[in-house]
C-alpha cells in the first residue's frame, strides 16, 4: 500500500495570507466607510449649496468650537460678499470662545460686512463668540444660549515639583528677566503677575470698548457684566448683550426680510471640498480651505487609538492649545 504523504502548510505563508485577506477587509471597509457617508446633509434637503445654483439665498456661516484660527471665517464671508447670489448672511455662532486676535479678526469683518448680516447663536456664543456677535447690527440667541463671558485669561502650569520629584533640571539662558515668563519650570514672580495681570487687564479694555460701540452700551454698562460671567438668552437680553430671542429660523427670516428677498427663502451652506482617496488615508496635506473642521487623516486616527490603547491616555487634539490669552468662558472645558 501506498503511503500518501501529507504536506504541512508553511505557518509563515498561513499568516501572511491571513494577514494579506485581513488588510483587503480593512481596505474595503475604510473605503465604504468614508464614501458612503458622503453628502452634506444640506445637498440631501430641499437646501442648496453655496455658489451652485442661481438665485437668491441667505448665506449661513457657521463658527463653530474653540476658535484658534480666522482664515475659514474670513474666507466664507469674503466669498459670500462677492458671490451676487448671496444676499444675506447668517453667521451662526456656536463657540466658547478662543484667542485674541482671530476674535477681532472677524469681530472686524462682520462690522463692516456690505451686506445684511445678523448673528444667530447656537447652544453657547461666549466670551470670543460673544466679542464677534458685537460686531453685528442684531443679535438673536435661544432662551437657552449661553452667552457673555465677558473676561480674558491667561493659564499657566507650574511642574517645577514634578520635575524635583523626577531628579529632572530645567534653565534656560534669556535676554531679559521677563523672556522666560510663564515657563512650566518655575514659580511666577511677583512683578511677573503683576506684568501678566497688567496685559490681561489691558486685553479686556479692548474688549469692553468694542462691546460698548458694537452693543451701544454705556461703559458702565458693560463693566457691570465684565466680570467673566455667562448668561442665559432671556439674562442677556435684559441686559442689552443681544436683540431678540430666536431660532436660526427667526434669523434667517428677518435678513431675508431685510435683504427684501421675494418668495420663499433659499439657504445656502458654503460647500464642503470634496477630498480623494489619497487624502482621506494619509491626509490632504494642507487646510481644508472649504470646510469648519480640521479633519484627521484615516492613519492618524488610527494612530491616535492605538496610543490611547497602548498608554492609557486619551488625547485630544481639539483640546490642546498654546499659550497665549484667550477669551475662553471656564465651565466649556
Amino acid at each position: 500500500m501506498n503511503e500518501i504523504k501529507k504536506r504541512s502548510i508553511n505557518p509563515l505563508a498561513l499568516v501572511l495570507g491571513l494577514s494579506a485577506v485581513l488588510f483587503g477587509f480593512f481596505l474595503i471597509f475604510s473605503f465604504v466607510y468614508f464614501f458612503a457617508k458622503g453628502g452634506d446633509s444640506w445637498k440631501e434637503s430641499d437646501k442648496q449649496s453655496m455658489f451652485n445654483e442661481k438665485g437668491e439665498f441667505v448665506a449661513v456661516i457657521e463658527l463653530k468650537g474653540v476658535i484658534m484660527d480666522s482664515k475659514k471665517i474670513l474666507k466664507n464671508l469674503k466669498e459670500a460678499a462677492e458671490d451676487k447670489d448671496i444676499k444675506a448672511v447668517v453667521l451662526r455662532l456656536n463657540s466658547p470662545g478662543g484667542a485674541v486676535s482671530p476674535s477681532q479678526e472677524i469681530y472686524e469683518a462682520v462690522k463692516v460686512f456690505p451686506k445684511p448680516l445678523v448673528v444667530s447663536m447656537g447652544s453657547v456664543a461666549a466670551s470670543g463668540a460673544f466679542y464677534v456677535a458685537s460686531g453685528a447690527k442684531k443679535v438673536y440667541a435661544n432662551a437657552g444660549t449661553l452667552t457673555g463671558s465677558i473676561g480674558v485669561i491667561m493659564e499657566f502650569m507650574n511642574l517645577k515639583k514634578l520635575y524635583d520629584w523626577a531628579k529632572v533640571e530645567r534653565y534656560s539662558i534669556k535676554t531679559g528677566k521677563f523672556k522666560d515668563s510663564g515657563a512650566e519650570y518655575r514659580e511666577l514672580r511677583e512683578d511677573e503677575k503683576e506684568y501678566f495681570q497688567a496685559l490681561v487687564m489691558d486685553t479686556l479694555e479692548q474688549f469692553k470698548d468694542a462691546v460698548s460701540k458694537g452693543r451701544k452700551m454705556t461703559p458702565e454698562e458693560v463693566t457691570a457684566v465684565a466680570d467673566g460671567r455667562v448668561f442665559t438668552g432671556v439674562q442677556a437680553k435684559k441686559l442689552k448683550l443681544i436683540d431678540e430671542i430666536g431660532t436660526l429660523d427667526d434669523a434667517v427670516k428677518y435678513i431675508a426680510a431685510e435683504a427684501k428677498i421675494k418668495g420663499k427663502v433659499r439657504i445656502a451652506y458654503p460647500s464642503k471640498k470634496s477630498k480623494g482617496i489619497q487624502d482621506l488615508i494619509f491626509g490632504s496635506g494642507k487646510d481644508d480651505e472649504d470646510g469648519f473642521e480640521e479633519e484627521q487623516s484615516f492613519v492618524d486616527r488610527l494612530v491616535s487609538k492605538v496610543a490611547d490603547r497602548m498608554t492609557g491616555i486619551h488625547s485630544n487634539i481639539g483640546e490642546i492649545r498654546p499659550a497665549g490669552l484667550y477669551w475662553i468662558w471656564n465651565g466649556a472645558r
